[in-house]
């Protein structure tokens, strides 16, 4: 194949893998771990287009990157990797209409240094001389004719997408320099972009002494930034103090948290470490829980989550039923009801044994925690909740547990770094009862804040067949807890 580049003469672009079995299909390796995007490649601000001209037309140039992991900084990569120059993403582009298959993903890109293009593709077509049928794919077609302004989802969806252009990326970094100058910071021109889309941005930007993070955030985790505001006032000492907020963009930038993510850590040390500080940040925060609520976090306190049980479950019961694979086997309704009765039962004792609603994280993953010398930060509070703090606890230690699958002796010392700062605040009955019964409401806390109520849930197969499997994961704690009482 041959690459061309497309002459635009004008562009308004407006633009867990706990699945259960009956998602799965036999694929070979490299299905399996790999994915494929057609790229939107633009150079001069969308005045040229990267495109490939072969035997059968013209084709948007198709980049390989793992399955299941952010595509931003993967895209990025492989196009650096194939034509040695740098990108920056914009925006996944979502086709209208029937001319894409389901299994077709495009990425808008762009060229950082503009020039770049005339290497790669050293002849140009007139945009006036390429037609539908020029193109091998309709879907190519599509994607060319929607980022022109022809079908704008974005605009039709009312929803606010202030990087869905492509002059998205400048816009950021000129206004992350101007706010690091006024420190004697100066920004080196390295990046990283995590994410990228039309009102999505998590971009690592490098400066001489340390790295500021750029965080912007859409629908539906718009309460991040109130909430993040707010944490950060209330605990400097384990949450990052933005430098910068634009109001507009729902952005804010942030310095670098200290030492190293717990992701990285292959000590027990640095984890019960984070228990430990986890602990004493929800201890602060007793008295900051309205606060908190009042900002835009969940609620997850027992009687809350009591109320919603019996709505959750039957729904559940007719999503078990729309299971059409063979495995893993359904749930039947009662054992679906028993599982209710004893959520509610165990939120209820929880309810009863005098903990406060503190603060709480319902994404707390090793990647959202930083360790130091003597404390540790934690990190990305889309999901920031108020009830019981052993929910919180419970997701940290499942984690561990992942990582460190023989803990023994090491999971009790997890447990004891936690309870540690629990113990002028609650008897040690309490705590033994909470750390009994919290497996079981941890679930059910998480899964509460998952879209279970959606109207066309049993349409998604992959949200679907999720919930079924934390329903699973409910009743097999159901189990535990009768055996223990046995």
């Amino acid at each position: 194949m041959r690459a061309c580049g497309i002459t635009v003469s004008s562009i308004f672009p407006r633009t867990k893998s706990e699945l259960e079995q009956e998602l799965t299909v036999p694929a070979t390796p490299l299905e399996e771990e790999m994915e494929s995007w057609r790229i939107l490649l633009f150079g001069r601000d969308g005045g040229e287009l990267l495109l490939f001209r072969g035997v059968s037309g013209l084709r948007l140039p198709e980049l390989h990157i793992p399955r299941w992991q952010r595509p931003a900084p993967l895209l990025n990569a492989e196009a650096e990797r194939l034509w040695s120059v740098k990108t920056v993403c914009v925006s996944p582009l979502g086709i209208s209409g029937t001319a894409r298959r389901d299994s077709e993903k495009y990425y808008v890109m762009q060229l950082l240094h503009p020039n770049e293009l005339a290497r790669i593709a050293p002849n140009f077509v007139e945009l006036s001389a390429v037609r539908e049928d020029s193109f091998a794919r309709t879907a190519d077609y599509a994607a060319i004719q929607q980022i022109m302004g022809q079908e704008r989802n974005s605009e039709s969806n009312g929803r606010c997408t202030p990087f869905a252009d492509l002059g998205s990326f400048r816009r950021i970094s000129s206004w992350v320099e101007q706010q690091l100058n006024p420190l004697s910071l100066y920004w080196d021109g390295s990046f990283r972009q995590f994410h990228a889309d039309a009102s999505f941005a998590l971009i690592r930007f490098s400066t001489s002494q340390k790295a500021y993070w750029f965080k912007a955030v859409g629908e539906p985790n718009l309460r991040e930034l109130p909430v993040t505001l707010v944490l950060a006032a209330r605990f400097p000492r384990h949450v990052p103090q933005p430098l910068a907020v634009h109001a507009e963009w729902n952005a804010w930038l942030t310095p670098e948290a200290e030492g190293q993510e717990l992701s990285s850590s292959t000590t027990p040390a640095d984890w019960h470490q984070a228990a430990e500080s986890l602990a004493e940040l929800q201890v602060a925060s007793i008295q900051h829980a309205p606060d908190i609520l009042a900002a835009g976090a969940r609620n997850v306190r027992s009687q809350h989550l009591v109320d919603l049980a019996a709505s959750f479950f039957c729904a559940m019961e007719q999503t078990m039923e729309a299971q059409t694979k063979t495995g893993p086997q359904k749930l039947s309704r009662h054992e679906i009801a028993k599982v209710c009765n004893q959520v509610k039962d165990v939120l209820r004792q929880l309810d009863d044994a005098g903990i406060p609603d503190t603060l709480n994280h319902l994404d707390l993953n090793p990647d959202n925690v930083f360790t130091a010398a003597s404390r540790s930060t934690f990190l990305d509070w889309a999901e920031a909740a108020v009830g019981n703090p052993f929910l919180s606890f419970e997701y940290l230690r499942q984690h561990f547990l992942r990582r460190f699958p023989r803990a023994g002796d090491i999971d009790c010392q997890l447990r004891d770094s936690y309870r540690k700062p629990w113990t002028q605040f609650l008897p040690d009955m309490a705590v033994e009862k909470a750390l009994l019964l919290i497996p079981l409401a941890a679930v059910f806390a998480y899964a509460s804040a998952l879209p279970w109520n959606d109207a066309s849930l049993n349409r998604k197969l992959h949200l679907a067949g999720y919930l079924r499997s934390m329903v699973r994961r409910m009743h097999h704690e159901v189990q535990q807890l009768e055996s223990r009482a046995a």
